[in-house]
């Protein structure tokens, strides 16, 4: 594809792109727009508001609902079928396993009292002697290797599986021990602006939203425990909205790419249950990913009205400098830009590099470049 040809003006008025949108009193509801079931934050005061971005907040306020069609026309053409390559290379690993101890249970019998037996040899070992020693090291070394490969494969699975559960409770517990969480009195014009994208993607519960000091780190991530969705938004990306430049744009477009992630189910116990030990194959989790951030990106796009490409060249010169990048000089360099070393970059990244990411954002429509 011609870039240079088929992207769109970047400093097209988005008023023209998009027409302001007319909502409806009262939607009517329908199947695949359920009502949330929280009661809706009071309306911020347009004079509690800085002005700089008043009009901002009312415009995105007012957009109108997204429905499953949409929504789904937003996802990158590849996401799903990634993804099931990864719950087949999952199952394709736990059969090999299952298969290996069924095939080789006989042996385990042997194999199991052996080991026993040894252990308890080492363990009532009462000589204190350097050579007593090294045998006992030598028999320890020894036990370890009969253990038979799928049966390792079994504890580590296991033990991953364990691990990584409990670990979504620390991070969380992590989160709400050094942030603050934005509510109707904390922040309530943000607080209202993800109700409202929730709303409109007619999601049944609004996430909670975290603001997290991260030590100068530009980012934001969706995360979850079984039922439970959250969003944590660090400090140096909170403050776009509120210093200097007070771009509601950027900071809204972050938050709707992670409530983007929500919505897709992509920030659920059982999106990754299925893939949990495949997801781990460095190549194809990272293709998948990729796939992902893309369906996040355009649904953001959506959800604001907004194209996001200061908000992401934000995470890449910082919140100070971002506004100062000549947009379309950054197109012409990086389009000139190539190379093995550059594709294998891109090829084992969890994110699209940012020339692809960027340019998949200009053009608005599609599916970004996923090699």
């Amino acid at each position: 594809m011609d870039f240079q040809h088929d992207m769109p003006d970047l400093y097209d008025d988005l008023s023209e792109r998009n027409p302001e949108p007319v909502l409806p009193e009262q939607p009517s509801p329908a199947p695949e727009m359920p009502v949330p079931v929280q009661e809706p934050p009071a309306p911020v005061p347009p004079d509690d508001l800085p002005p700089v971005y008043a009009s901002d907040f009312e415009r995105m306020m007012a957009l109108p609902p997204i429905s499953k069609q949409e929504a789904e026309t937003c996802r990158h053409r590849l996401e799903k079928r990634w993804y099931r390559r990864l719950i087949e290379l999952n199952i394709f690993l736990i059969l090999f396993v299952l298969i290996a101890i069924a095939v080789n249970t006989d042996s385990y019998t042997k194999s199991i009292g052996e080991f026993f037996e040894t252990a308890i040899e080492i363990s009532s070992e009462t000589e204190d002697t350097e050579e007593a020693k090294k045998q006992m090291k030598d028999k320890y070394e020894d036990m370890l290797e009969d253990i038979p490969i799928e049966i390792e494969m079994l504890f580590y699975g296991l033990m991953l599986m364990t691990v990584g559960f409990l670990g979504l409770y620390t991070l969380q517990a992590s989160v709400k021990a050094q942030s603050v969480k934005i509510t109707q009195r904390n922040f309530p014009e943000i607080y209202q602006l993800i109700f409202s994208f929730a709303q409109r993607l007619g999601m049944q519960k609004v996430p909670d939203a975290y603001i997290v000091q991260s030590g100068g780190i530009l980012n934001a991530f969706s995360a979850f425990i079984p039922h439970r969705q959250y969003i944590q938004i660090n400090t140096e990306v909170f403050e776009v909205a509120y210093r200097e430049h007070k771009d509601l744009n950027a900071l809204a477009f972050i938050i709707a790419h992670e409530i983007s992630h929500i919505y897709y189910g992509h920030a659920t116990m059982h999106y990754y249950v299925p893939i949990w030990f495949s997801m781990n194959f460095p190549l194809f989790s990272a293709i998948a990913s990729r796939t992902r951030e893309y369906s996040c990106d355009r649904l953001a796009q959506r959800l604001t009205n907004y194209d996001g490409l200061e908000a992401i060249i934000m995470l890449m010169v910082d919140r100070h400098l971002y506004k100062m990048v000549d947009k379309q000089d950054y197109f012409d360099q990086t389009a000139q830009d190539g190379g093995f070393f550059l594709w294998l970059n891109n090829l084992l990244a969890t994110h699209p590099i940012m020339p692809k990411r960027l340019r998949a954002l200009a053009m608005w429509f599609g599916s970004g470049e996923l090699y």
